[in-house]
């Protein structure tokens, strides 16, 4: 049959079959479902100088001379092959030989998306044959289309045995957007009269197994999401499957799952056909933090729900307990799982998210967040198209280092009337407006502009400026229509072009490239406050993009001096012949203001600073970089300082206070709060030069733990499931209280001693 039909592409691969190599896509339509889409008319390519010399057993391959050249200038040709296996090796064994091959790590099935523009949405129109739940286009045509659909996406938990091993329950809820679909217990044992519906019971691990992986190709879900899922979920499922001879049949058609080790040491998890988003890495993403990140911490802080089995409990002992004796209970704890992780996906829309990141970027869904892949999918097809090859990634050559972003020495004190001005899109307005990027660098001798740190750059040969102004144009669009998922999407994909130009890792590196983004940044910044003093301004603080200045006045005059600065900018980069794309905007105001002191010095502390923002009658604190934004901080500390700093600044008494909450401490009221809540990067065992208070108490466990919770006694620190006793209240004091306490007293010509321990307390 013959079909014409928009589709979301959802992953991509490449597999040789016999002397040819296959691209394969799966993606989902409105009206045919999902869809396997496969090429095999499609050679393999890399590009080598048009004078290098090849091996005679290479010269069988189609090479074909192009109107390309490599950055120095020289001639290319195409080398075309049957398989990409072929590629690969013949790639490594002229790169011994001496024989350069450029683009040659390229995967395939990207190069062929991204040379016809289209980003992870199509239009295909071709042959097309439906087997079981999945049709099947073989070479259709294909262009770039514009198609969101509603995805289905299945949550899935298990529930194992620790000590057996054994696996005990298999969980999932599927969702078709936001709309609940279905859900489902798999559980080990002998059926129960009074199960609910969406129980069933095997009398064995294997036929359990087996009854899922059928059920979930009935299912057939887009996106599989869960909580630390490919870690523990995914890879104890992968080998339950490898001891008890079952295929890991989790992708479409039937196809097999796989997971593998990625460079950085985590696991991924590749399931033809559908993408596997976990929790807390999604989350992070998105740029959402936590003090924690377990599933109960989380649902808590956005659902305001939790699991059925609480922290408080043994979570391993209960489990136990359900399976042996109430296997319904475990049931509704597992289902419970995967509900909770369903509603913060959706609480959150990062499915939604993911989609747009896709659909801006050009990454399919199971490569989101990989920033250098996405600057190669937009860049390179460009780049070709204006006549030049680009290197591989690893051949690169790692050559010094950009500066940072300028921060300004803080001058420690209290304020008034302190305005927040913001460049807007700092860096990606810097590319913009200099016309940096890497084909420009290369061409810096037509019609060249310089920065005001003397890098030089093309007026007329570039391609990301022009991308960053349709980026910024359709932010503002999606911004007016309310479409707060797709101006993220942008932003982050924006924000990422001066981390990719400056990484190693990027086949487009060069040094000057991040050095002359940063730098213009710093000189910009000290512009700025060199026009705001010479006009009568304090500012008081400034960092990378920010600035805060003293207003002298309690007036609202921000917008007006960010109109001054846009003004003198404007007018200042016109003597570079340049078009000016920086816009400084009027944040916020401040009515107080605060700069504390730096533990070790005199100084003011940088990137800390304490706003009082609101009105007269509600007024709320603004703490930045402060310990009370710090997960690693007792939440004694942390309401110790937002009091302390509310206080203080809205005219309060705040010495008496001070007093109380010492005594309280010592009385051993304020006990709850004094617990360390800290994560562990790697085992407890590979702890072998310092060891910190942290690393003791988890080694007191006696088991492999990530994160340990602890009180510090007099015997030192101590988990708290030793339920310790013995507080040392005296670290409290000296660790938590009187460092936060002096980054402000001092500013008062007081100290934390000076009010505690001046005869004010009775106890001392």
């Amino acid at each position: 049959m013959k079909i014409h039909s928009n589709i979301f592409l959802l992953t991509g691969e490449w597999q040789d079959e016999g002397n040819r190599c296959i691209l394969r896509y799966y993606g989902v339509s409105e009206e045919h479902g999902p869809i396997e889409i496969l090429f095999d008319d499609q050679q393999p390519v890399f590009f080598i100088t048009r004078g290098a010399q090849l091996p005679a057993r290479y010269t069988h391959l189609r090479r074909k001379p192009l109107t390309l050249r490599n950055f120095d200038f020289l001639e290319v040709d195409a080398l075309y092959f049957p398989t990409q296996k072929a590629l690969l090796s013949a790639a490594k064994d002229l790169q011994k030989n001496g024989i350069p091959c450029y683009e040659a790590d390229l995967r395939p099935e990207r190069r062929y998306l991204m040379e016809r523009y289209i980003n992870a949405q199509a239009e295909i129109s071709g042959e097309a044959r439906q087997h079981a739940r999945l049709m099947t286009v073989r070479n259709p045509r294909m262009k770039p289309a514009i198609f969101t659909p509603t995805l289905k996406s299945a949550s899935l938990d298990i529930e194992i045995g620790v000590e057996s091993n054994r696996l005990y329950s298999i969980g999932v809820e599927v969702r078709q957007g936001k709309q609940k679909h279905n859900e489902k217990v798999f559980m080990l044992g002998d059926a129960h009269p009074n199960a609910p519906a969406y129980l069933s019971f095997y009398a064995d691990e294997r036929s359990l197994l087996k009854a899922f992986l059928e059920w979930w190709q009935s299912a057939d879900p887009d996106v599989l999401i869960g909580w630390q899922v490919i870690n523990f979920d995914l890879r104890f499922l992968q080998q339950k499957c490898r001891d008890l001879g079952v295929l890991f049949t989790l992708g479409r058609a039937n196809r097999l799952a796989s997971l593998y080790k990625q460079s950085g040491g985590g696991l991924h998890a590749d399931i033809p056909g559908r993408v596997v988003l976990d929790g807390p890495a999604s989350l992070r993403r998105a740029f959402y933090t936590f003090e924690e990140y377990s599933l109960e911490f989380v649902a808590q802080q956005l659902l305001g729900v939790g699991k059925t089995i609480t922290p408080g409990q043994d979570k391993i002992q209960e489990i136990e307990s359900y399976f042996e004796q109430d296997k319904i209970k475990l049931a509704e704890y597992n289902l419970q799982d995967c509900r909770l992780v369903s509603d913060i996906f959706q609480t959150t829309g990062l499915i939604d998210l993911y989609l747009k990141r896709s659909q801006i970027s050009g990454l399919l869904l199971n490569q989101v967040g990989m920033s250098v892949a996405a600057f190669d999918h937009f860049y390179l097809p460009r780049l070709h198209r204006k006549g030049f090859v680009a290197v591989n990634t690893r051949d690169v050559k790692p050559e010094g280092q950009a500066p940072g972003g300028y921060v300004m020495e803080p001058a420690p004190g209290i304020y008034e009337h302190v305005a927040v001005l913001d460049f807007k899109s700092l860096y990606p307005s810097i590319i913009r407006t200099f016309c940096i990027d890497p084909l420009s660098r290369l061409m810096a001798s037509k019609d060249p502009i310089e920065t005001p740190t003397g890098f030089r750059f093309s007026a007329t040969e570039h391609i990301l400026p022009a991308f960053i102004g349709d980026l910024m144009a359709q932010r503002a669009e999606a911004k007016q229509q309310g479409d707060s998922r797709l101006s993220q999407a942008i932003k982050i994909l924006m924000n990422s072009f001066y981390g990719v130009m400056g990484s190693h890792g990027c086949r487009f590196y060069h040094p000057d490239l991040p050095a002359a983004i940063t730098s213009t940044g710093q000189w910009l910044l000290k512009e700025c406050r060199r026009y705001l003093e010479e006009k009568g301004y304090q500012v008081l603080y400034g960092d990378t993009d920010s600035l805060f200045v003293q207003l002298p006045t309690p007036d609202d005059q921000g917008a007006n001096l960010a109109e001054l600065l846009n003004d003198h900018i404007t007018e200042k980069l016109a003597e570079f012949r340049v078009t000016s794309h920086l816009e400084i905007e009027y944040e916020k105001l401040y009515h107080k203001f605060v700069l504390p002191l730096a533990r070790s010095s005199s100084g003011g502390a940088r990137k800390r600073y304490v706003g009082l923002i609101g009105d007269v009658q509600n007024p709320q604190l603004e703490l930045v970089g402060m310990e009370y934004v710090r997960s690693d901080w007792t939440q004694l500390a942390k309401d110790f300082q937002y009091e302390l700093y509310l206080r203080v600044l809205t005219g309060q008494p705040y010495r008496e206070w001070i007093c109380g909450m010492v005594k309280q401490l010592l009385k051993g009221e304020l006990d709850q709060k004094l617990v360390y809540h800290k994560r562990l990067r790697k085992p407890v065992d590979e702890y072998t030069r310092h060891v910190s208070p942290q690393v003791r108490a988890a080694r007191m466990l006696g088991k492999p733990v990530r994160r340990v919770s602890y009180l510090q006694t007099v015997q030192g620190a101590t988990p708290l499931e030793l339920h310790p006793t013995n507080i040392d209240y005296q670290h409290y004091i000296d660790k938590q209280l009187r460092p936060v306490a002096d980054a402000l007293l001092g500013l008062l010509n007081t100290s934390f001693d000076e009010i505690v321990y001046s005869g004010q307390l009775s106890l001392f």
